[in-house]
């Protein structure tokens, strides 16, 4: 395979991006702090045996893994998505955490965006509500639910989480983002526009805002401003495979097919097929040149 280019929620100079879950709040960490900083401290000023500190970690690390596997499973997991960025490994690690019924809140949010990645909208929709439920001042976490139960048609809720991110974040540039997508989600498009305007007014830079922004001029039939826009954000993510489709798009109404194709074909090189963040699916994009074909012809 994120998310799975899982690097997917990414806004201009704002990383929202699938968020780091490593699980620091569960008893098994502060012991294991507590025995490496203990074990230092008498191997630095007592002369204890440097060895007695490594072996006193790895029968931490063993009880760990007999005794609560389920932070052992979420470690690993984290450090499969992170370090190795292997994410067929990683869900599986997170999954067998949840599975044990008591995994921490990080494992459900990560779990949750490997999911949503994989396209099982709805399983996302059920780890990250959880996540959500404990980590009730989570703003990325409160974002990347509001985009899921956003594709589930569930809008609102979506708006629910969105207004909530918000509250919590004191309508930071991301807030505005998130509700725009919620409201699009729903079909208010000119309240969706409105908000990604506030947040274009806090920060010019903003992918997204440039794009969505694009993608409801070009609804409207106003190509110029859409084109406007989606050359906005080309400039900010040049290998964005969205935009590049939508850049197709207008080429197609200008009537220009060599052009539509070369973005069409562009997009297609830059989007996976196992990844399902992108909001145009990779079957839309092969349908777009496959109508292209028959009009040449």
């Amino acid at each position: 395979m994120c998310v799975f280019s899982q690097d997917c929620l990414t806004h201009g100079g704002i990383d929202v991006r699938e968020p780091l879950r490593f699980s620091w709040r569960h008893w098994w960490n502060y012991v294991l702090i507590s025995v490496v900083v203990v074990g230092i401290a008498l191997w630095r000023y007592f002369g204890l045996d440097g060895r007695v500190v490594l072996f006193s970690v790895l029968v931490w690390v063993v009880f760990g893994r007999i005794f609560v596997p389920s932070i052992i499973h979420e470690h690993i997991g984290f450090i499969d998505r992170w370090i190795f960025n292997d994410y067929d490994k990683a869900n599986q690690r997170y999954r067998r955490a949840v599975d044990t019924g008591k995994a921490t809140a990080q494992a459900y949010c990560a779990l949750g965006s490997l999911s949503y990645a994989e396209g099982d909208t709805a399983e996302a929709a059920r780890l990250l509500e959880e996540g959500c439920n404990r980590l009730t001042r989570d703003v990325h976490a409160l974002a990347l639910l509001s985009k899921v139960l956003g594709r589930l048609g569930r809008h609102p809720e979506a708006l629910a989480a969105a207004i909530r991110c918000q509250e919590i974040s004191d309508r930071s540039p991301l807030s505005y983002v998130v509700l725009g997508d919620a409201l699009k989600e729903q079909g208010d498009l000119e309240a969706a526009a409105s908000a990604y305007q506030k947040a274009l007014d806090q920060w010019p830079g903003l992918f997204e805002c440039h794009l969505k922004l694009g993608e409801i001029y070009f609804s409207r039939g106003e190509l110029q401003a859409a084109e406007n826009e989606f050359e906005k954000a080309l400039r900010i993510s040049p290998k964005n495979p969205d935009v590049l489709f939508w850049l197709g798009k207008v080429a197609v109404s200008r009537k220009d097919p060599f052009l539509a194709k070369r973005y069409f074909q562009r997009s297609l090189e830059r989007r996976a097929m196992g990844d399902h963040t992108s909001s145009i699916p990779y079957e839309e994009v092969v349908g777009a040149l496959g109508d292209l074909g028959k009009v040449s012809r």
